[in-house]
């Protein structure tokens, strides 16, 4: 009789398990896919992704020694990358969008490059959109790593630039 209800619990336990084994699995493969993405944009550059960070659909990734910064999304069938020079940024900013009066509910987080070139439009990273993904998860807290370690770069670099030879 306690055979019978340790192997019963046992089978229990492991069906309960299971789930959360295959979704751990699911994320890590799917992170490497994105990961690999984002290195074969980044050696078209010349470039080896030094620093990098997933959230669901999308990757972002810099190369600190090239001083350039990799982005790519795949939502659905759609693929965006992009890879940006840092020296052509004068600076780096985080843009919140709410369709409320609130601003409780956010529709979008973005990071927008300012370009040194004043003829040029700004670089939009669109990280989380209401649209596309009901939950922001952990998104913000990304996007104000990102735009803290952008920004820090091209401060250092432009002192860099700056100095006398």
């Amino acid at each position: 009789m306690d055979i019978g209800i340790t192997i019963t619990g046992a089978i229990l336990i492991a069906i309960c398990i299971l789930p959360f084994v295959l979704m751990g699995r699911n994320s890590r493969k799917h992170e490497k896919l994105l990961f690999q993405s984002l290195s074969n944009i980044a050696a078209k550059q010349n470039c080896k992704i030094t620093q990098h960070e997933c959230c669901e659909e999308y990757i972002i990734g810099i190369d600190e020694t090239s001083n350039f910064l990799f982005f790519f999304k795949r939502i659905k069938d759609k693929e965006i990358s992009k890879q940006i020079n840092l020296a052509d940024i004068q600076s780096c900013k985080i843009v919140k969008t709410s369709r409320s009066s609130d601003n409780e509910k956010i529709d979008k987080l973005e990071l927008s490059l300012l370009p040194s070139l004043k003829n040029k439009a700004n670089i939009i990273l669109e990280l989380y959109n209401s649209d596309e993904r009901m939950h922001l998860g952990d998104d913000f807290l990304l996007i104000e790593r990102w735009a803290k370690k952008i920004n820090e770069l091209l401060k250092l670099n432009n002192q860099h630039v700056n100095q006398p030879v």
